[in-house]
């Protein structure tokens, strides 16, 4: 079963107005697909965090397969909580 690295990104503002991407969490996912990985991080997360809501520690969740799996359509996804409400 491939791993997928996980990462949950927050979009912070420092003083001067400037905008940068925190890390929140990262780590690996043992999963079949991406979407299986994408849910898997996702539930995995929220318990770590115990919420039931991802997005109120980060604004995107970025997952990469493994350089072997990768090709140019599968080798990158996000999801925002804007994703989940269009």
């Amino acid at each position: 079963m491939p791993s997928f690295n996980v990462r949950f990104i927050k979009t912070v503002c420092d003083d001067t107005g400037g905008e940068h991407r925190a890390c929140q969490a990262a780590f690996k996912v043992d999963a079949a697909s991406l979407s299986a990985a994408a849910q898997q991080a996702e539930t995995d997360f929220c318990k770590q965090k115990s919420v039931r809501d991802w997005t109120i520690f980060a604004d995107v969740l970025e997952l990469r397969t493994p350089p072997a799996l990768a090709n140019p359509s599968t080798s990158a996804f996000r999801a925002s909580r804007q994703d989940e409400l269009s």
